[in-house]
């Protein structure tokens, strides 16, 4: 009975905090969600390498529940080159590697088919380890594995950050607007640059030291 009061409690609170599934309302889940709606209408532009290539799969495999959207689509990803960086973490006496990790990183963009406005950009990441074995096939295996661990959780990223703007785009400002902050924001500093040389120009004409 007390579990059951604590549980009811914890659905009141979570209620009253105002959050909200990622995936829609909970009275009409039969119908889809916007944000489920939204991902399958993203046409997905090639991404280089290999690496990409197996990332923009694992993105379709997730986000097209009903085939590709091709001329409808409404947005457009966008998704740079994949970046593959391999370290040693375990170090052996002699020097040899004995555990490595795996990190692979990009950057993605969204952009409205409609009007070609870029509505978000996010770096995103992924890390995972593998042992560094002494056979070098076993090792070759390993490290496979962990890359394909790696690909994996990156399009997880992906996808949730495309949730995570159908969810709430306000969230997200676009390109646009992050560039005109970074004007503003440069502006103000030459600004007081400029303040700052003329104090010291005035400065140096008050200074009765000066010859």
């Amino acid at each position: 009975m007390i579990i059951r009061a604590l549980s009811l409690l914890f659905v009141l609170l979570l209620a009253a905090c105002g959050l909200t599934p990622v995936y829609g309302d909970y009275s009409d889940a039969t119908k889809g969600s916007a944000t489920s709606a939204n991902l399958s209408s993203i046409y997905i532009d090639n991404i280089p390498d290999r690496t990409g290539q197996r990332l923009k799969n694992l993105l379709m495999d997730h986000m097209y529940k009903n085939g590709r959207p091709g001329p409808s689509a409404k947005y457009r990803l966008q998704i740079a080159s994949v970046t593959e960086s391999i370290y040693g973490l375990g170090i052996a006496k002699d020097a040899t590697a004995t555990r490595s990790q795996i990190k692979l990183s990009t950057s993605m963009s969204l952009f409205d088919v409609g009007t070609g406005e870029r509505l978000m950009t996010r770096n995103v990441r992924a890390v995972s380890s593998f042992n560094t074995l002494a056979s070098q096939y076993t090792t070759l295996v390993t490290e496979e594995d962990a890359r394909t661990q790696t690909i994996e959780d990156l399009a997880r990223q992906v996808e949730t950050q495309l949730e995570l703007y159908f969810a709430n785009p306000s969230a997200f400002p676009s390109q646009e607007e992050i560039d005109a902050k970074k004007a503003a924001e440069l502006e103000r500093g030459a600004v007081i640059n400029r303040q700052d040389v003329d104090w010291t120009d005035r400065g140096d004409l008050m200074n009765p030291n000066d010859d």
